[in-house]
């Protein structure tokens, strides 16, 4: 084999290699470790939930800051890294439709709600898992 041949086989297999470890760096980044949440905790943000949806219908702005604040706040306390780029893709999705000014802005809120849901599901438990939940009268 010639020395040519040598350096570009050398030069494949280098590629090869970088290409392998570039993705597992990027899959170990997405990759969040979290915290558990404590039951109280859990039923807290559950209960929470439930009024910000309750007063969606009467102050959709308001109701879509608080469901903000919220998903923030369980975020942190799982200590889910908050840089803008690690955050849940729902969040995201949620600031895009709520910041929404042309069109049916209300339509815009309503779906930011279904999108901090899905976060709030994912972060503390869909409502099929909470049905065992304590409820305080």
């Amino acid at each position: 084999m010639s020395e040519i041949a040598l350096v570009i086989i050398g030069l494949a297999l280098l590629v090869i290699v970088l290409i392998v470890l570039f993705g597992r760096a990027v899959r170990s980044e997405r990759r969040v470790d979290m915290l558990p949440l404590a039951d109280e905790s859990r039923d807290r943000y559950l209960t929470d939930w439930d009024r910000i949806e309750m007063r969606f219908v009467d102050a959709p702005e308001e109701a879509v800051r608080e469901a903000d604040a919220l998903v923030i706040s369980l975020l942190r306390e799982r200590r889910h890294p908050l840089m803008t780029k690690r955050l849940p893709k729902e969040l995201h999705e949620a600031r895009h439709d709520a910041a929404m000014e042309k069109g049916d802005r209300t339509e815009g809120m309503r779906r930011a709600m279904l999108h901090y849901r899905a976060v709030v599901e994912k972060m503390v438990g869909s409502p099929a898992r909470r049905e065992g939940r304590r409820e305080m009268a």
